[in-house]
């Protein structure tokens, strides 16, 4: 029992940790023992009168010391704070905010909160607060402190971002907890900040982060991107991959999404037009390549639908006002708008086909258009029951058309 004790308290001297943190060497420990013997004085006073040492470094020594004996931190986690401290000069408390841990000795488990912890945004009684709420509703830890208003949707923004430049590297951890907390003092974006600092960073990719680009699609919030981002810098995965796997986008928006970005990334795409095409994507369901396709035959699709009075003449004349991007052609803003039921354009994508095949004329697929399109919730069925043959010998009295 004895030894066991006797191993216990040399685990914790103070001669250990000083070397263990590399602010002095073994020799000096030697030294510093032997006169301690002789002298009976204390190691650290010694250390302090030999000059390896300053009372700062004595006395931040000292309380770590207390705190290993009441196991509240572990040897690793006592040599990286007195070393903290002696290089920056702080005492015990401020190296334990500065290092994003708490006065029991634990980080908090969140790494968004133990950056705002760290840059003195919130304090451990506000964090405790947003981790029950956390639990409560089943939300993030930012999604809490934003609700418990302890930090506003302009600093979560940016301490999110800082966290994927932590990631990559573009910022020093000292960096993104001045940078937080100037952005929270300041309530100003991330990018002012940065740039205020000199510090900002240009991207010199041509395609939008895959949120920015959801959002600007309208296929997912804001709140949600925010949501995807801090899961996903918790568990180093991607805010596209986060989203699918809450069932907030498919797979085949996702991949379009990605596969826009690497357009526009090669300049095949404007910005606009992919944003377009996303959104085509998602309310067809169908896979990109055929979009594209399809799109460039839309236009054809229109007119059928248009000679069979599917789509009324006074919204096509609204619409057609409210284009203010030279990209968007009427029957695009009209798809996108929702006035063009994707089940109809299926139709007339059909009859344009059999059209360009030699197999029916424009008079006989705005003839099926019409009286297809006209049974809501049977238009394929109706499509599918027609019979081919026979129409093509059918000739349609001036007074059947539309």
């Amino acid at each position: 029992m004895n030894l066991v004790k006797k191993q216990r308290e040399n685990r914790y001297r103070l001669g250990e940790l000083f070397l263990e943190t590399g602010l002095v060497d073994g020799s000096a420990i030697s030294e510093g023992l032997s006169i301690s013997k002789r002298t009976s004085f204390p190691i650290g006073r010694v250390l302090v009168m030999t000059g390896w040492l300053d009372d700062h470094d004595v006395n931040c020594a000292l309380e770590l010391q207390n705190l290993l004996r009441e196991g509240t931190i572990d040897n690793r986690l006592a040599a990286d704070l007195l070393r903290f401290c002696h290089l920056n000069k702080v005492d015990i408390n401020e190296s334990f905010r500065l290092n994003g841990i708490t006065s029991s000795g634990e980080s908090p488990q969140s790494r968004l909160g133990r950056l705002f912890f760290a840059a003195g945004i919130v304090d451990e009684n506000q964090l405790a607060q947003a981790g029950r709420e956390a639990q409560r509703h089943d939300m993030t830890l930012g999604s809490a402190l934003l609700m418990l208003r302890f930090v506003s949707q302009k600093t979560l923004e940016g301490a999110l971002n800082l966290q994927v430049m932590l990631r990559d590297g573009k910022v020093s951890f000292p960096e993104a907890l001045a940078f937080c907390k100037e952005m929270h003092e300041r309530q100003v974006s991330l990018r002012e900040v940065l740039g205020d600092n000199g510090k900002l960073v240009r991207s010199n990719s041509a395609a939008p982060r895959i949120g920015e680009f959801l959002v600007a699609a309208q296929l997912v919030k804001n709140t949600e991107v925010l949501t995807a981002c801090e899961i996903g810098t918790e568990e180093d995965n991607n805010i596209g991959r986060v989203l699918l796997s809450r069932g907030q986008l498919s797979e085949l928006v996702l991949e379009a999404a990605l596969k826009l970005q690497n357009m526009m990334q090669s300049r095949v795409f404007t910005y606009r037009r992919a944003v377009k095409l996303l959104r085509l994507v998602y309310k067809l369901g169908a896979p990109l390549e055929q979009i594209i396709e399809e799109s460039q035959a839309l236009d054809d699709v229109f007119k059928l639908l248009r000679r069979a009075a599917i789509v009324p003449e006074k919204i096509v004349r609204d619409v057609a006002c409210e284009i203010i991007d030279f990209e968007d052609t009427v029957a695009e803003a009209l798809l996108s708008r929702g006035y063009i039921n994707p089940i109809h354009a299926r139709i007339g994508l059909a009859c344009l086909e059999r059209i360009r095949n030699g197999e029916i004329c424009e008079d006989k697929a705005a003839f099926l258009i019409y009286h297809c399109c006209n049974k809501p919730g049977q238009e394929m069925e109706m499509f599918s029951r027609i019979n081919w043959s026979e129409l093509r010998r059918l000739q349609l009295r001036q007074d059947l058309l539309v």
